[in-house]
């Protein structure tokens, strides 16, 4: 299947956008029968009446798939939003046993923060931060990333009443894990005890982490007691 194509079924599409299959005909001057009908069978595209279209799901599936190939991670984020990034993670989390929040917004005393998705079952709980495109960042802007994404984790952790009200459990004997996620594999898998997961490996990194596994950074969170006396 010509990556060609798929990258500008990709454009077509934003925004849930129908594409008529004889006017994609047209503009490519060739039949794509036997092509998009291949897509459909793997899921990846839905026809009907003439019309194709794609869900977020399938939209983040055929990136992942032009990804793969060896596609231009940032060439093909163009043609994704935020959003759809965001909501493929929290439905990866929540399809495999997790309770999650997203867009989780709380004050510490060091101002507003956010957690892109919050994510936790019985035994772990995730900050996950979604970046659009990491690739092409120097170790440094990693670095600060992963950093960056500690200290909203040391905020949150810093408040046990919040994650009383979301009803995690057993929150006295939780710790964090702070998470980046990017869109396309890169070379560096840990930044200072934060992984860095691609999409693709989001699924074996959920189903991988050990409760008791020391390799990641985990920020404890405070006991309820002593939050109270000092915020």
């Amino acid at each position: 299947m010509p990556a060609n194509l798929q990258l500008k079924l990709l454009e077509l599409t934003i925004e849930s956008r129908a594409v008529d299959v004889q006017d994609l005909e047209a503009t490519q001057q060739v039949s794509l029968t036997a092509k998009l009908n291949s897509l459909r069978d793997r899921g990846l595209v839905s026809i009907s009446n003439g019309l194709l279209t794609m869900d977020r799901r399938q939209r983040m599936m055929l990136a992942e798939r032009l990804i793969h190939a060896g596609g231009d991670p940032k060439r093909i984020s163009r043609f994704l939003g935020w959003q759809e990034f965001e909501d493929f993670t929290e439905r990866t989390f929540s399809a495999n046993g997790f309770q999650t929040v997203k867009h989780f917004i709380f004050k510490s005393k060091t101002g507003k923060r956010e957690i892109d998705i919050l994510a936790w079952n019985d035994t772990l709980t995730f900050a996950v931060d979604c970046k659009h495109w990491l690739r092409g960042l120097s170790t440094g802007q990693m670095w600060d990333a992963a950093g960056a994404q500690v200290e909203r984790v040391i905020s949150l952790a810093s408040r046990p009443d919040l994650l009383k009200r979301l009803k995690v459990d057993h929150t006295e004997r939780r710790s964090i894990i702070p998470v980046i996620l990017a869109l396309s594999d890169l070379r560096e898998r840990m930044v200072d005890g934060v992984p860095i997961v691609s999409v693709s490996k989001l699924l074996s990194f959920i189903y991988g982490v050990s409760p008791v596994d020391e390799g990641m950074k985990r920020i404890q969170v405070s006991d309820l007691g002593t939050q109270s006396r000092l915020m």
